[in-house]
């Protein structure tokens, strides 16, 4: 696929609050939404993934919900910085109560980088930021589900990032509710070590079949990006990122 970059996307965030990873990386990129696509980002934070959509294809209107006042205020910030107001919309509040006033079975798209511990799972972080980004203190894997389905049209398709040892669970609660994967990719951060991160793809009125599974890996042994990672970031205009070592 011809991927077309607009020019280098701005992304700034609050040093001391949550800041993102990879995984919007990824899932902006497994993801790829074609030309007039509608899309909901869930949880956007500072707005990370519309605008690395935005940036390789111009032609997207996006919504984007985020619960966190800070977090909602950085992601308006960047979208002007970047001058994409005209293709993203920033939506402060809870995402089942946004829910309400967004059109059913409008969005052609719906993806989440969510809260992904549950709340017994780990340390809750102190930082608040930190917590809510990090832990389904807000926002259950269920809620997600549920309330995302309605809002997808009918071969409309939902993408999640979640740790790769709640893949069995995400399948289920998509499954549940009548989102059927169809691929998921197994992100490992070097080839010597177990999965980290799962990417999930599941589509509204899709037959139930076994999903295609993909495999993905972050780092070379030496903690340098691999070439498919590096051409990940490159592919975000975004090479400050392209090059560096995983942190010790």
């Amino acid at each position: 696929m011809e991927t077309r970059i607009i020019e280098q996307v701005t992304i700034n965030q609050n040093s001391a609050g949550y800041r993102y990873s990879v995984e919007p990386f990824l899932l902006a990129h497994w993801a790829c939404p074609t030309a007039g696509a509608k899309i909901l980002d869930i949880g956007t934070g500072c707005g990370v993934i519309p605008l690395l959509l935005v940036s390789r294809e111009a032609d997207l209107a996006i919504t984007a919900v985020e619960i966190q006042k800070p977090l909602y205020q950085s992601a308006l910030d960047n979208v002007e910085a970047n001058e994409w107001s005209h293709r993203i919309q920033v939506l402060e509040g809870d995402f089942q109560a946004v829910a309400n006033d967004l059109e059913p079975e409008s969005f052609d798209w719906i993806l989440s980088n969510p809260p992904y511990r549950k709340v017994n799972s780990g340390k809750i972080n102190p930082c608040r930021e930190k917590a809510l980004a990090r832990h389904e203190l807000a926002l259950t894997l269920e809620t997600l589900v549920a309330t995302s389905a309605p809002l997808l049209k009918p071969g409309g398709k939902i993408a999640l990032a979640y740790p790769f040892y709640r893949l069995e669970e995400v399948m289920h609660q998509l499954r549940k509710i009548q989102l059927n994967p169809t691929r998921f990719v197994r992100v490992f951060g070097h080839e010597e070590v177990a999965p980290k991160i799962c990417l999930v793809e599941a589509i509204k009125g899709e037959a139930p079949q076994p999903p295609v599974e993909q495999t993905l890996t972050i780092y070379h042994p030496d903690g340098s990006y691999t070439q498919t990672m590096q051409e990940i970031y490159a592919s975000f205009n975004y090479p400050e990122r392209s090059h560096r070592l995983r942190q010790k």
